[in-house]
């Protein structure tokens, strides 16, 4: 990606994400060599619309929507889901076609805050895609940047073959996020603390 377009892929992000959640701009820059990662951009009339960062490990199959962000012009006009269901799409693709889940960290919505439309409105944004939240988990961002991370949601889209999820499959996918995305030990003690009240198999409400 040459120095323009990466300029506006970073402009785009810092904008549009919770500075508690970002990382630092060399650490998101390291990602575009990195083989399990894809940042995805949509573009209109030439410009840089809109990003997706997509974590996909090698093994398991499942991708993490990290950041999806859109320019505030641009909001509304389906750019949004567009980037997601490529997202979606190249997940499946690094998995040879397998059945393949796709989890999106998000703001929580069920927590008061100073945000809680925006948090409503992606909650609302991520549902009409077909996106639905883990019960039980209060998802802990592991990032200790900008300031602590406000209350997080896990959502997963589910592929129409995964009829279920075993709990055992998402705490491999946790500890995968954890070590490969975050740099955490994989026994991260978070993890276990997340898992307490998650049912198996997991519910999506």
């Amino acid at each position: 990606m040459e120095g323009d377009s990466w300029a506006e892929v970073y402009r785009i992000y810092a904008e549009s994400i919770d500075p508690r959640e970002q990382k630092p701009r060399d650490q998101l820059a390291a990602l575009l060599g990195r083989p399990d990662y894809e940042i995805l951009v949509a573009k209109r009339d030439g410009r840089i619309v809109g990003i997706s960062v997509l974590f996909v490990p090698p093994v398991e199959a499942f991708g993490l929507v990290e950041y999806m962000a859109v320019d505030a012009a641009e909001r509304g006009g389906g750019v949004g889901a567009a980037l997601f269901r490529q997202s979606r799409e190249i997940a499946s693709t690094r998995h040879a076609g397998a059945p393949t889940a796709l989890l999106v960290e998000v703001d929580s919505d069920r927590v008061p805050s100073p945000a809680q439309e925006l948090c409503e409105k992606r909650q609302r944004f991520y549902r009409r895609l077909g996106c639905l939240r883990i019960e039980g988990l209060s998802y802990e961002l592991p990032l200790a940047i900008g300031g602590v991370p406000p209350p997080m949601d896990l959502l997963l889209h589910r592929p129409p073959e995964m009829k279920t999820l075993a709990k055992d499959t998402l705490e491999r996918w946790l500890r995968s996020v954890y070590r490969e995305v975050y740099g955490c030990a994989t026994d991260d003690p978070r993890i276990a603390r997340m898992l307490e009240s998650v049912e198996d198999p997991v519910r999506l409400v």
